[in-house]
């Protein structure tokens, strides 16, 4: 009569196993960009995917503030919580004008423009395709800019980094691709994203600074017509959200992506 061991026998070579690996029976956890696309967020998501959407928000939502700052000759006011073309251009021409530091047109707009090129990155690690396909259910430009910055990246790599806000390429998808592959370091990635954003807020405000005072005599007799301005922007948001609701709902949900 034979007796049956207590446990079942296993090779002792595989080592002690570890508690994150699924047992006989047990199925693995699905991975993290799967469990966004079915709407399970953890803290991690919310760090990540949860900036960008809100900087998509603050756009539109902020765009009564960042007029009515420039309307008021506020350029870097308005830099500093828009980062818009035309604040930039103003500060451009503040500079040569009004005596504005050179370091602070330069830098005051950096803060907003660089907000969420980190979430981009850490969302090409961290999910891969899942994240495009989260971005590309309301905006299906999102497969076409995808599929050409893989191109110029495959070729230029961290120049495409660097170049992309300064030839005005769709930058998040480079910043996405530079965190997908793991190629590029963290470190190497912003500074590689800082010295593309300064290059472009100054191509900017040097038009500003060529331009000069017409720049801001313009902002300046806008500035009387700053509410009904203000109000008129308003008004078209409301009516383009109406109407982008209305053709997405006879458009059906198969066309979203």
């Amino acid at each position: 009569m034979t007796s049956e061991p207590a446990l079942p026998a296993r090779d002792p070579a595989a080592g002690p196993r570890s508690a994150d690996t699924p047992s006989t029976g047990q199925v693995a956890p699905p991975p993290p960009g799967q469990r966004l696309l079915q709407g399970r967020w953890g803290w991690l998501d919310v760090l990540i995917v949860g900036p960008i959407l809100a900087s998509s928000i603050y756009y539109y939502l902020g765009l009564p503030l960042g007029t009515w700052l420039i309307l008021h000759n506020e350029p870097v006011l308005a830099a500093l919580l828009r980062g818009s073309t035309a604040s930039m251009i103003l500060s451009g021409a503040a500079v040569r004008t009004s005596g504005l530091s050179v370091v602070v047109a330069l830098l005051a707009p950096l803060p907003i423009t660089m907000c969420t090129d980190p979430c981009f990155f850490y969302g090409g690690r961290r999910y891969g395709r899942a994240l495009i396909d989260v971005l590309g259910r309301n905006d299906p430009r999102w497969s076409r800019r995808i599929a050409r910055g893989e191109r110029i990246f495959a070729r230029w790599a961290g120049w495409a980094v660097f170049l992309a806000p300064v030839i005005w390429l769709p930058n998040s998808v480079f910043y996405f691709l530079a965190g997908e592959p793991r190629k590029m370091s963290f470190r190497q990635f912003i500074l590689l994203d800082a010295a593309g954003e300064l290059a472009f807020i100054a191509e900017i405000e040097a038009l500003g600074y060529f331009i000069g005072e017409p720049a801001e005599k313009l902002a300046k007799d806008l500035s009387n017509y700053s509410i009904p301005i203000v109000i008129g922007l308003v008004v078209l948001m409301v009516v383009f959200s109406v109407v982008s609701g209305m053709r997405r709902a006879r458009a059906g949900p198969g066309t979203a992506r």
